[in-house]
């Protein structure tokens, strides 16, 4: 029952009016992705001092970091926007880059990335970042799971839909990880599987070993690709 309201409460805030806060420093390409769809209500920023004020004001459901080049600087910045945003989902799209800033991105807490030339799946991406989904360009998920066999042993051999996948992780931990693809805290974990939050705690870091994740994005994403998870679709 618990699962179940939790689900219900995300359905029924995306199909309200969704307030958008864009910080617009890629041209114009993803305001240009989202201001067809008539139910997100975007906010525009044309900086990162713009975009810290904007969340202090309050009034975002979530926020897209639309980035051109990336700059060494960005990934601090990113790292700001995701802590001033105090739980509210934060959506990267940037021009593609290879594995290691890819991976320090991720690592500064973002819920979901796209690159530039899947700009067009960009509103339903936002849309499943509201149901608790961590939206991802193919190349980033590739980028992820490659990382993560050459970080743990458990992974090396490990291939998507085989059978080591399937045992690689036990029920309850398939589980953890389920509720935390759809994104509830420890506590709502811990309550819906009848565990303590230093119980549910000790999962996850046997999971994050298991799975060679650094983060609760990386472990979304790579049980996702080895089919311990549903996928998220992009369109």
């Amino acid at each position: 029952m618990f699962r179940d309201a939790m689900q219900n409460s995300r359905d029924a805030l995306v199909k309200q009016e969704l307030r958008v806060l864009v910080l617009e420093l890629d041209g114009g390409i993803a305001r240009a992705a989202l201001q067809t769809a008539t139910d997100l209500v975007l906010t525009l920023a044309e900086s990162f001092e713009r975009t810290h004020e904007l969340l202090r004001a309050g009034k975002t459901d979530a926020v897209v970091v639309a980035l051109g080049v990336l700059r060494p600087s960005d990934t601090v910045a990113l790292k700001e926007v995701v802590t001033n945003a105090r739980g509210i989902p934060v959506m990267l799209l940037s021009q593609p880059v290879t594995e290691e800033p890819a991976t320090q991105l991720l690592k500064a807490g973002i819920s979901g990335y796209l690159f530039a030339q899947d700009a067009r799946f960009l509103a339903t991406s936002v849309r499943e970042l509201m149901r608790g989904g961590v939206p991802m360009s193919p190349p980033v998920s590739k980028l992820v799971l490659q990382r993560a066999r050459r970080s743990s042993s458990t992974m090396a051999a490990v291939r998507p839909e085989s059978a080591a996948a399937q045992n690689l992780l036990s029920s309850r931990q398939r589980e953890i990880l389920a509720l935390l693809q759809r994104g509830h805290s420890y506590d709502d974990i811990g309550v819906a599987l009848g565990l303590s939050v230093n119980t549910v705690r000790s999962h996850l870091r046997i999971i994050y070993e298991r799975l060679g994740a650094a983060s609760k994005v990386e472990a979304v994403m790579i049980g996702m690709e080895l089919g311990l998870l549903e996928r998220a679709r992009l369109g």
